[in-house]
């Protein structure tokens, strides 16, 4: 055990290890001495056939302050790292981009942000200039969890009161309420989307922003109490848009409908497919509506699941073992590494890491199943993202 603790203390990030599978593998930039595209197949087919992805301004930009830029396209990005003026990087989405070593021009296009929030299931969509750079479906962290999660914390501690040995002093009595507080359950979603946001904004120059506001009368009705996990935290994304001096347009749902028939865009009626019409149409049609004001055809899709929340704190298993012994139950890294990162096992299965069993790393797999392997080839920060295919949202 002692020699596995000191081998993953030396297993380096992978800064190149993308969960995505290249869709297409034509607009990816990942080879500056890549004279050919590596699907010669795709190039030959129309860009109906071949999905979202072609060779439009798919790679982002980060200049050399660690601002965002225009986006390029493959073929500039390709030159620019042969002639030494740019270095590969990669986003926490698995996109590929570059970062510039040498001053360049500052015009930036109107790159507009459009957001539509949910209670299980998010969208998100950017459009810089006239193009869908990046479309993106988030699941949302599962709130029933934590709020389990929560429940069996308060019977333990509770527990741990009456019993005759170290314990936690019940505090939540002489406490004052904090401004700005959110329950765990709520704030597990709002830090979820932050997250997100953050991500958009470091990749692209977002300078305009359309958010549907969520507003529901509950003094009125009873029946929308789903609703209320998409009001919260609404206060914490304006001021972070304002922090990042970014003009924020709101709309309320019935106009995100109009938008969304004004630009011909079609909504898909089950909200949890993985398809660009269950969320990120309206997202798109937010963005056009505070960019160019015209149909944009969508662009690039992916899946974010972040809805993985790793047990960190409970030290001990609530049943005692043969001999009236409680055996270790979690913490929050497996041989000191964080649960919940991505890491790339021995056979070639790429997962995110859960626990640990007989001296093994324990993962989920893309089906979520849970794998064990003996020896990690990489690790990475990146979300856990899968890239789909998906057809026409017109």
């Amino acid at each position: 055990m002692k020699d596995r603790k000191q081998t993953t203390r030396r297993l380096q990030e992978r800064q190149d290890a993308s969960p995505v599978l290249p869709s297409s593998g034509c607009a990816q930039a990942d080879d500056a001495t890549a004279s050919k595209p590596s699907c010669p197949s795709e190039e030959r087919k129309p860009d109906s056939e071949r999905g979202r992805m072609s060779a439009v301004h798919s790679v982002f930009v980060v200049g050399v302050d660690g601002k965002p830029l225009t986006p390029t396209t493959p073929t500039r990005a390709r030159k620019l790292l042969k002639g030494g003026q740019a270095e590969k990087c990669w986003s926490k989405f698995g996109t590929f981009g570059i970062q510039m070593f040498v001053e360049t021009r500052k015009e930036i296009p109107d790159t507009s942000f459009g957001l539509d929030f949910g209670t299980k299931f998010e969208g998100y969509a950017v459009v810089c200039g006239i193009e869908n750079v990046l479309a993106v479906k988030l699941d949302l962290p599962i709130k029933k969890n934590i709020v389990r999660k929560m429940e069996k914390r308060r019977i333990l501690r509770r527990a741990r009161r009456f019993r005759n040995c170290r314990r936690r002093k019940a505090r939540f009595i002489n406490r004052s309420g904090t401004p700005g507080w959110l329950a765990p359950s709520q704030a597990v979603i709002v830090n979820s989307r932050i997250k997100i946001i953050m991500e958009f904004l470091r990749c692209y120059p977002v300078s305009l922003v359309g958010l549907e506001d969520i507003r529901f009368n509950h003094a009125k009705h009873r029946w929308g109490k789903n609703f209320s996990t998409m009001e919260i935290g609404k206060t914490r994304i304006r001021n972070l848009f304002k922090f990042c001096d970014v003009e924020l347009f709101e709309f309320r749902g019935y106009d995100t409908q109009e938008l969304r028939s004004k630009y011909g865009y079609k909504k898909s009626s089950s909200k949890s497919a993985d398809r660009f019409e269950a969320h990120c149409t309206d997202a798109l049609a937010l963005a056009c509506e505070v960019g160019p004001g015209e149909r944009i055809e969508p662009g690039r899709f992916i899946v974010v699941d972040d809805t993985y929340r790793p047990v960190r704190r409970r030290l001990h298993d609530t049943q005692f073992a043969p001999g009236g012994i409680r055996d270790n139950y979690s913490r929050g890294t497996v041989f000191g590494i964080q649960k919940g990162i991505m890491i790339g096992a021995a056979n070639g299965k790429v997962g995110q890491l859960c626990g640990e069993m007989n001296g093994k790393f324990r993962y989920y797999d893309k089906r979520k199943k849970r794998q064990a392997t003996r020896k990690l080839m990489w690790i990475s920060r990146k979300f856990n993202v899968r890239e789909v295919r998906a057809s026409s949202a017109a």
